[in-house]
C-alpha cells in the first residue's frame, strides 16, 4: 500500500482563503488544499482569491469521473468552469489550472513548459485518466515520459476505503502489481496510480505522494467519512508567469 510522505520541497502557506502545501519551482507551482472539510468549497469569492501576479486566469472542470482532458490556453475570462471533464493542460504561463477534491486523487504533472491538473477516483483509474493526460504531454507536446514530474495529493487511504467487487476488476485490467494497491478489499487509489504512472514510463523518484488520508484527518474533505456534508480542497498547477519569477 502506498508509503505516504512529503518531500522538503514542500512548504505550509495560505493561499487565498485556505491553508494549503505549496511546492515552488524556478518554472513550476503546485499546490494542494487543505481542506475545507465542511462548506462550499467552489464559492466565487474563494476561488478569485487565488489569483494575484502569478495566478492570471483559472480553469476548472464539471468533474464527471470521465477520461475527457480538456486543453487550455491564456486567453478569456479570469475564473471559467470550462464544461465537463476531470483533466486540464496548458503550455500557457499564469494559467491556474484546479481540480476538486474529497476523497479521489488529485494528480499535478508537469514537464518542459507543460502542466496538467487530474481528478481520478476509481472510476477515473478505471478509464485510465493519468494515461490520457500522460499521453497528450507525449504527443502533443513532444515531452519524454522520463522528464514528467508527477504529485498526488491527499486522498482516501487503502486501510479507509473499502469496495465491491467491480472495483478491483475494473483496476485488474491493468495488470498491475496488486499488493502496491489492493488488500482484500480495501483499494488504495494512490498506490494504483504510482504503479500506474510507473508502467506509463515515468520513473519511480519523479512520483510524490503528498499528504494525508482524507478520511483519517479532520481538515480535510472526505465524502466518505462526511457524506453530502463533505466540503472539497482543490488542488493547482501552473506555469509561473515571468512577472512572479523573483519569487
Amino acid at each position: 500500500m502506498t508509503d505516504t510522505h512529503q518531500t522538503n520541497a514542500w512548504r505550509e502557506e495560505t493561499v487565498g482563503r485556505d491553508r494549503a502545501l505549496v511546492r515552488k519551482g524556478e518554472e513550476v507551482t503546485m499546490t494542494f488544499a487543505l481542506g475545507p472539510a465542511t462548506g462550499a468549497a467552489k464559492e466565487p469569492d474563494r476561488l478569485t482569491a487565488i489569483l494575484d501576479n502569478r495566478v492570471l486566469r483559472l480553469r476548472h472542470c464539471e468533474q464527471i469521473h470521465g477520461g475527457t482532458i480538456h486543453e487550455l490556453s491564456a486567453g478569456g475570462q479570469e475564473v471559467v468552469d470550462v464544461g465537463p471533464g476531470d483533466g486540464l493542460i496548458t503550455s500557457s504561463p499564469g494559467v491556474g489550472l484546479l481540480v476538486w477534491t474529497a476523497d479521489c486523487v488529485p494528480v499535478l504533472l508537469a514537464a518542459d513548459g507543460v502542466v496538467a491538473a487530474v481528478h481520478s477516483g476509481w472510476r477515473g483509474c478505471a478509464v485510465d485518466i493519468v494515461g490520457a493526460a500522460i499521453d497528450r504531454m507525449t504527443r502533443h507536446y513532444e515531452i519524454s515520459r522520463k522528464r514528467i514530474g508527477a504529485a498526488l495529493g491527499p486522498a482516501v487511504c487503502g486501510s479507509c476505503y473499502e469496495v465491491g467487487p467491480e472495483v478491483p476488476e475494473a483496476l485488474r485490467r491493468f495488470d498491475l502489481d496488486e499488493s502496491r494497491w489492493l488488500a482484500d478489499n480495501h483499494v488504495d487509489l494512490r498506490g494504483f496510480l504510482n504503479a500506474r504512472l510507473e508502467a506509463l514510463g515515468l520513473p519511480a523518484e519523479n512520483i510524490e505522494t503528498i499528504g494525508g488520508c482524507t478520511a483519517e484527518t479532520p481538515e480535510l474533505a472526505s465524502f466518505r467519512r462526511d457524506g453530502e456534508s463533505a466540503g472539497r480542497q482543490w488542488a493547482m498547477a501552473y506555469l509561473n508567469h515571468r512577472k512572479a519569477l523573483s519569487y
